[in-house]
């Protein structure tokens, strides 16, 4: 793997890591109803489910400092380095008990994977996850999609999430979407179980998405 291609791999670790937090200090109050959402500088637009909460990017840094992984570079990393994201949503405002259903999404430049198709960028992103999670299970073959009519990647896994607050069982949903030389990743997280799996919002969120061609 060439040094480029480590670099933007560890950085899809980062996001994808990113996008599966589900705990959070505080949430910012917002109307009890679905809103639209929209980021004119990265030409993308989405509605929050009904009765979710925006996240604050201090929440979001908050959150990355929980996460206990093996790798403790990465940890840093994480913690340090990570990109912060166009949108992030949670089910419950906090404190909550359990895991917190959440919707993040991130954009950032292929660099040395432009030419790359979504799927090959998802499973060198998934690849090195597996010895972060040691349960990370794969829930079926990555898929080649399409979101807001622009090729994608999907995948779906479940794993243990470790954080100060304890150990989560995650279920989470990853999409690669490609756009010129840039990529949205969206990740949609929840229980792995039990009625704040949250599958109805996040089919219409994902559904709900525009992005500019």
């Amino acid at each position: 793997m060439s040094k480029v291609h480590r670099i933007v791999t560890s950085h899809l670790q980062q996001v994808l890591l990113i996008a599966v937090l589900t705990l959070a200090s505080e949430v910012s109050a917002q109307p009890d109803r679905g809103e639209r959402f929209e980021n004119t500088t990265a030409g993308i637009a989405l509605t929050r489910p009904p009765g979710w909460h925006t996240v604050s990017l201090e929440t979001v840094q908050k959150n990355r400092e929980k996460v206990r992984l093996p790798d403790k570079e990465l940890e840093q990393a994480l913690q340090t380095r990570a990109t912060a994201p166009l949108f992030a949503f949670m089910k419950y405002p906090e404190p909550h008990p359990t895991l917190n259903p959440s919707i993040q999404i991130t954009l950032r430049p292929l660099g040395g994977l432009a030419a790359s198709r979504p799927a090959a960028i998802m499973k060198m992103a998934l690849g090195p996850m597996q010895s972060n999670f040691p349960d990370f299970v794969l829930e079926r073959p990555i898929a080649e999609v399409r979101v807001s009519g622009l090729p994608a990647a999907h995948a779906r896994a479940t794993y243990t999430l470790t954080t100060d607050a304890g150990q989560f069982k995650v279920r989470t949903r990853i999409w690669v979407v490609t756009r010129g030389p840039f990529m949205f990743l969206i990740g949609m997280s929840g229980p792995a179980g039990g009625p704040d799996m949250s599958e109805m919002e996040f089919t219409t969120a994902l559904a709900s998405i525009q992005i500019e061609k």
